[in-house]
């Protein structure tokens, strides 16, 4: 099965195979036009079903794509081999692309782009970490990090034949502290919405009244929902015909979170649906009853939906008068469900974060919403 994906002003293939590892696999189609999209993807399904097209073995180099062998490229200095890699990964995120190409840079910097590859050592990794990097003491994790960077790039040239074996297997590294994820308590809260609202009395005659009535709701709305702060701007509500969209159906008591129409894309890719407390609907059902001009959006700016950039920059005004340290943002409101949950000793399988990396947490996929709310019931 494939699925057409619109991100960023671009087409993309995302084909899916329970049987594969991993079981999606994204092919950038390189066309911006809709109709070039359909036709390609419609190719390679069809190649793909004839046994002539295997999405994770072939890629982009493929007769379907208009592909044909080339010269066999140069990955011998470091320069070269870089270049190629983040040639590789335009089909990333700009913000992947983006860490990507400067945590390499700065190793190139330091050891020279005309660095052979086939000569490199480990040594040169530790020295670049200790010495080259413009930072007098770098951070465990950042150093984790940068050769975690090293690694991938290594391993692309391992596997084009430039190099022998991944060098960053040889750097020892700090041991990773594992830290429990800093949470939105209830004082913070309290702190928050007592600003805001005194804020709105402050201006109750000049018709900014309830000006920031999307951050009111969110601060006490996401501590029971969890969502990341691209998943919640794009949350509406619900179209019993609409599968596309972040959504909350408040007859079935559940969020379904799944990106649609190019909007944005879930961390893991896939779809989930969260239980929602009761709490969560009471709060919901308020703002529903108060939405401005059938506005489908739940968070919305009079009428059109938030931006990212005025959210962060509200929420950031308000906690530097409520004096709050800097660690409680936007994230820590996501941090507190998961947080509330994992301390009433719910089932992991039932935290539905949307995780991206945790095998475990994907088993929310197989747990029926029903289940879901006892758990979240007695936690809340």
């Amino acid at each position: 099965m494939a699925s057409l994906i619109h991100q960023d002003g671009r087409y993309y293939a995302q084909f899916y195979d329970s049987e594969h590892t991993p079981s999606r696999t994204r092919i950038a189609l390189k066309t911006s036009e809709k109709r070039t999209a359909q036709r390609l993807i419609a190719r390679a399904e069809d190649a793909w079903a004839l046994g002539d097209y295997d999405p994770w073995r072939h890629g982009r180099e493929h007769e379907i794509f208009g592909w044909e062998p080339g010269p066999e490229e140069d990955l011998s200095t470091l320069g070269k081999a870089i270049d190629s890699y983040l040639d590789s990964c335009s089909h990333l995120r700009p913000d992947t692309q983006r860490t990507y190409r400067e945590v390499l840079r700065l190793f190139e910097d330091y050891v020279g782009s005309d660095q052979h590859v086939d000569r490199m050592r480990a040594s040169r990794i530790v020295d670049w970490l200790d010495e080259g990097v413009p930072s007098d003491e770098l951070a465990d994790a950042t150093r984790r990090k940068y050769v975690k960077h090293l690694g991938y790039l290594f391993r692309y040239l391992v596997e084009k034949g430039a190099m022998e074996e991944d060098l960053s297997k040889q750097v020892a590294l700090p041991k990773q502290v594992e830290r429990p994820p800093k949470a939105m308590r209830e004082p913070h809260q309290r702190k928050l919405l007592q600003r805001i609202q005194a804020h709105h009395q402050r201006h109750a005659g000049d018709g900014r009244y309830n000006e920031f009535h999307y951050l009111l709701l969110l601060i006490r709305l996401n501590p029971y929902m969890g969502l990341r702060a691209k998943e919640l701007i794009h949350l509406r509500w619900q179209d019993r015909s609409d599968r596309r969209h972040a959504a909350v159906d408040l007859k079935g008591r559940t969020a379904q979170i799944v990106g649609g129409d190019g909007e944005f894309e879930t961390k893991s890719g896939r779809r989930r649906v969260i239980p929602l407390p009761e709490e969560a609907i009471r709060l919901l059902r308020q703002a529903r009853a108060r939405r401005y001009k059938q506005c489908p959006f739940v968070y919305h700016h009079r009428g059109s939906k938030l931006k990212y950039s005025r959210l962060a920059h509200a929420f950031y005004r308000f906690r530097k008068q409520a004096g709050l340290p800097e660690w409680v943002n936007l994230h820590s409101t996501r941090h507190a469900y998961g947080t509330r949950l994992a301390e009433a000793g719910t089932p992991i399988k039932v935290i539905f974060m949307g995780h991206s990396t945790t095998r475990v947490t994907e088993q929310y996929m197989h747990v029926a919403p029903e289940q879901g709310h006892h758990y979240v019931d007695e936690a809340f």
